[in-house]
């Protein structure tokens, strides 16, 4: 939280200077004499604008390690340290080294009240650790700022959302119906991967730095919690994983049958009209020997024009036989049996 607090701390005192028309001073400087120390205001929540006799200094508290202005609960402590420092209190102010003091506003140490708020953490090694330390694990208790979960952006609140927010992906997986389709399958398995997303971040956040002024137990907590969502999801995963093999499987299985079933339909309808066709085929040739075996049994119906014979010897006699209906010399009276040929063997 300090990487840039410094700088802040620089530029705060150097616009406090110039709309005030004070001089900067270094903190060793104040409580000197006896004019009163007065607040010009509050730079972020870790810093503050003090002056002097016409002097302005900016402060660190000491002990005191608060967000800083572009981090998690920046603005808030910024603005908590306001209200307790408002521009024109009087303060007193015990000097520690280089730019940083214990401030006081009617005997309460200042440094310790953003502790006590989850508003900042404490340093080690300072006269005021106790005191700041003390109000830390009162925030800690209560679990009230960086160390609840109000604050969306705090670790705890973003292990708490994680959990929530893998809830649904983790019982979508386990309620895939069979046969659901692969885009379901898919659908599902894109809001496991985007949870697993969310579990790697929050994971990041405890590895970093801002997880480093919470207490080791709370972490291990959050570090317990966030795991076991990260296995939830995995196992999701997993899961989702088989059951795209399944249904593809599946769907190509429905794809191989369809093609058999399509194929075999095909034939039958081939063979369908291959025997519909027979049958028109067959009942024509009937239909065209009918009417021709009709027509010879019609009266005084002969066939072959000039030609005739007696009988069939004499049709044998001339090389004739058999006779069919149309042939030259067919007559019923040769057919006897009226099949349509005459003269097919001798009587």
């Amino acid at each position: 939280m300090r990487s840039h607090r410094s700088l802040v701390a620089l530029l705060g005192l150097l616009v406090a200077a110039t709309a005030t028309g004070c001089s900067a001073a270094a903190a060793s400087d104040l409580g000197a004499g006896n004019d009163a120390v007065t607040v010009v205001g509050v730079v972020d929540g870790n810093t503050v604008e003090l002056e002097q006799d016409g002097t302005s200094t900016a402060v660190t508290l000491l002990g005191l390690d608060s967000p800083a202005l572009d981090e998690c609960l920046g603005a808030e402590a910024a603005q908590a340290l306001g209200e307790l420092l408002p521009a024109g209190a009087e303060v007193r102010v015990e000097v520690s080294g280089e730019n940083l003091a214990a401030v006081y506003a009617d005997d309460v140490l200042i440094n310790a009240e953003p502790a006590r708020l989850g508003l900042g953490h404490t340093l080690a090694n300072t006269m005021v650790t106790d005191e700041v330390l003390a109000a830390e694990e009162e925030a800690i208790a209560a679990g009230v700022g960086l160390f609840g979960a109000d604050a969306q952006c705090t670790v705890s609140a973003q292990v708490s959302a994680l959990e929530v927010a893998g809830e649904e992906p983790v019982a979508a997986a386990a309620s895939l119906p069979a046969g659901a389709g692969l885009d379901e399958v898919d659908r599902r398995g894109a809001a496991v991967a985007a949870a697993l997303v969310t579990a790697a971040a929050v994971t990041s956040q405890l590895d970093g730095d801002a997880a480093s002024g919470l207490p080791a137990v709370m972490v291990a907590d959050l570090r317990s919690r966030t795991a076991a969502v990260t296995e939830r999801l995995r196992a999701a995963e997993a899961a989702l994983q088989q059951a795209r093999v399944a249904e593809e499987q599946r769907v190509e299985a429905e794809r191989v049958a369809a093609e058999a079933a399509a194929a075999k339909a095909a034939q039958a309808a081939a063979d369908e009209a291959a025997r519909q066709a027979q049958a028109a085929a067959d009942a024509e040739a009937a239909r065209v020997a009918a009417e021709a075996v009709a027509a010879s049994k019609a009266p005084g119906t002969s066939s072959g024009g000039a030609v005739s014979y007696k009988n069939c010897d004499a049709v044998r006699a001339a090389g004739a036989a058999p006779l069919r209906v149309g042939d030259p010399g067919y007559s019923d009276k040769l057919d006897r049996d009226g099949d349509g040929v005459a003269c097919e063997k001798k009587w």
